[in-house]
């Protein structure tokens, strides 16, 4: 019946191109054959620790990761680098509406590192949550999307309750490494609802859609683990440099 319906959906409104946001050609893929390789996946040499590339294998971590005083999540997995291609294309999908691109992160990631994931026997994935200003001016958290989206796919489950933000933020695009940290400060919280149980959730993956320094990543990866989580990892759509 989903099949079905997506099917009649999809004749009655054509879907679009998740990097380009034209009609897909050719039909029956969910993103152009030629936008396809316009987009770069991350190989080797990267960062055991976030996942963001280094320039030779000899060098384990990349300067963000080398320079914090602690990590609180066990590793990273990115699929994408932040190019400007992504760029756009994760802009539309966050700010304006274009929550169908999700269909292809959601499977490019699935591809890519499914069976990794699997492997690593999570008991669900936590989106970074969003203020709860940014969600009425957006109408949805952008990193719950894509949680929900991958989750589906590999019969994980969500907790969106998890985690609370709890005051907005200055974009952690505008400051510099000292200035994002102070930003984030205070800002994450372990959900009321949960008291402070974390009812046998003992492995978690956070998901947003981009990584920079890794500063938030990391808060929220601090609160799980203080809240009595024992193992933190992430996800996240693209990668892009730090300071």
């Amino acid at each position: 019946m989903t099949s079905l319906l997506q099917f009649c959906l999809d004749g009655i409104y054509p879907p679009r191109c998740a990097l380009c946001g034209n009609i897909i050609t050719p039909k029956g893929h969910l993103v152009c054959s030629d936008c396809a390789l316009k987009v770069k996946l991350i190989e080797e040499p990267r960062c055991k620790c976030c996942s963001k590339p280094v320039e030779s294998q000899e060098q384990e971590f990349c300067m963000d990761c080398a320079k914090r005083e602690r990590t609180w999540f066990e590793r990273g997995f990115a699929l994408w680098h932040y190019s400007t291609v992504m760029q756009q294309s994760i802009a539309q999908f966050k700010y304006h509406h274009r929550k169908e691109y999700v269909r292809f992160y959601a499977d490019s990631f699935v591809r890519a590192y499914g069976d990794m994931i699997l492997a690593l026997d999570l008991d669900g994935f936590v989106p970074v949550p969003v203020h709860w200003t940014r969600y009425i001016q957006r109408g949805y958290n952008q990193a719950e999307v894509l949680a929900r989206a991958i989750g589906r796919e590999l019969d994980i489950p969500v907790y969106a309750d998890l985690l609370v933000r709890n005051k907005k933020t200055v974009a952690q695009k505008q400051l510099d490494s000292h200035q994002r940290s102070a930003n984030l400060e205070g800002a994450f919280s372990f959900s009321h609802q949960w008291g402070n149980r974390t009812n046998g959730i003992n492995k978690i993956m956070i998901i947003d859609d981009i990584y920079t320094t890794g500063a938030t990543m990391n808060f929220c990866a601090k609160v799980l683990r203080q809240a009595g989580i024992d193992q933190v990892y992430f996800g996240v759509l693209c990668i892009g440099a730090g300071y």
